[in-house]
């Protein structure tokens, strides 16, 4: 099969021919239809979140359609058109009983990440991984699903969402772009943050009440029920809990840099009952609505542009430049 594969850190990936993967015991195997590419593989090429040995395959966002089976996997699945949830879990512990595969105990490998992911032609994983894709839902829709869809729809479980609430999303890129679009049938006043014009006014066609420049949002004066973080730095996080969470806010961190401390004052956190909430991708449930959402029309998949794999290079230099509204999504389909 043609792979785009990575063999060393800071390079450019190489289009390779390697064998198709077996399915073991309990696994499926799919051909993939479509990939996204999402910022976290910019840090996997830079060697940020190391993967393990190399060579290795990216793409961990995921749809096509199940063409084998392993021993043991469910044989209804066979020639269904799935997406695949990307934390390749136990399915037996605790969290994942409740449909947590983002949380399992094994702390389990993650496609594209630990395991071959969906820039090559097929890919295995256990056969509990995969959601059924709505007739109404292409490919393309589908696999943008597992990972910015779900993050951000998950989060906003978390955030535990009111009527009124005031939300402001820091970033309004792959995440973003999502939130703005359901978060106002939630009953949100949403607030689009940003440091590109040509993101703002997107996020304000999508259902943005507010779309405003960070500088703006830094200097205004107002607080937010709910500040959702998608950029992941220190002093943005430092002086947004402090200064821009109004009383019983929620402060949902989703992006971070690794090794990094926050520091965030105890006092507001105590005395105006504010959290911190962490959010790691979703649960299996959660993108089975979030699938759902994209099949009713209530949520569109922002794609800029789609790609053939020979092209994933080209594509993934447009991601590094910013030069991406939503997502870019590479696929194997004719």
């Amino acid at each position: 099969m043609k792979a785009m594969v990575l063999n060393g850190y800071h390079e450019e990936l190489v289009l390779q021919d390697i064998e198709v993967p077996e399915p073991k015991a309990g696994e499926i195997l799919v051909k993939v239809a479509a990939t996204g590419l999402c910022g976290t593989d910019l840090k996997v090429i830079k060697g940020l979140i190391p993967v393990g040995p190399l060579p290795h395959i990216l793409g961990h966002e995921i749809a096509g359609t199940v063409v084998g089976l392993g021993e043991g996997a469910d044989p209804s699945l066979m020639g269904k058109r799935v997406a695949l949830h990307l934390y390749n879990s136990c399915g037996v512990c605790k969290p994942c009983k409740e449909g947590a595969y983002n949380m399992c105990a094994t702390v389990p490998p993650r496609l594209g990440f630990e395991l071959p992911g969906g820039l090559g032609e097929y890919v295995t994983c256990k056969a509990h991984l995969a959601v059924e894709i709505p007739d109404q839902v292409s490919f393309t829709d589908a696999c943008v699903v597992p990972c910015a869809i779900l993050t951000i729809y998950h989060a906003m479980q978390k955030a535990n969402i009111k009527q009124g609430d005031r939300v402001a999303l820091l970033g309004v890129g792959g995440l973003g772009i999502h939130g703005v679009q359901f978060l106002p049938s939630m009953g949100a006043e949403v607030t689009a943050v940003d440091v590109i014009p040509e993101k703002l006014e997107m996020a304000r066609q999508l259902g943005a009440q507010h779309a405003i420049l960070y500088d703006e949002f830094a200097s205004n004066g107002e607080k937010y029920d709910v500040i959702v973080d998608m950029i992941g730095r220190v002093q943005f996080a430092h002086d947004n809990f402090n200064d821009k969470l109004d009383r019983s806010g929620r402060y949902i961190l989703i992006s971070f840099v690794g090794g990094n401390e926050n520091s965030f004052d105890a006092q507001h956190m105590a005395m105006d009952e504010c959290q911190i909430l962490g959010v790691r991708n979703g649960t299996i449930n959660d993108m089975r609505e979030a699938l759902d959402l994209v099949a009713r029309g209530i949520l569109k998949p922002i794609i800029d542009r789609v790609v053939p794999l020979d092209q994933t290079n080209e594509a993934l230099d447009l991601l590094r430049a910013g030069k991406v509204m939503g997502r870019v999504v590479v696929t194997h389909e004719a």
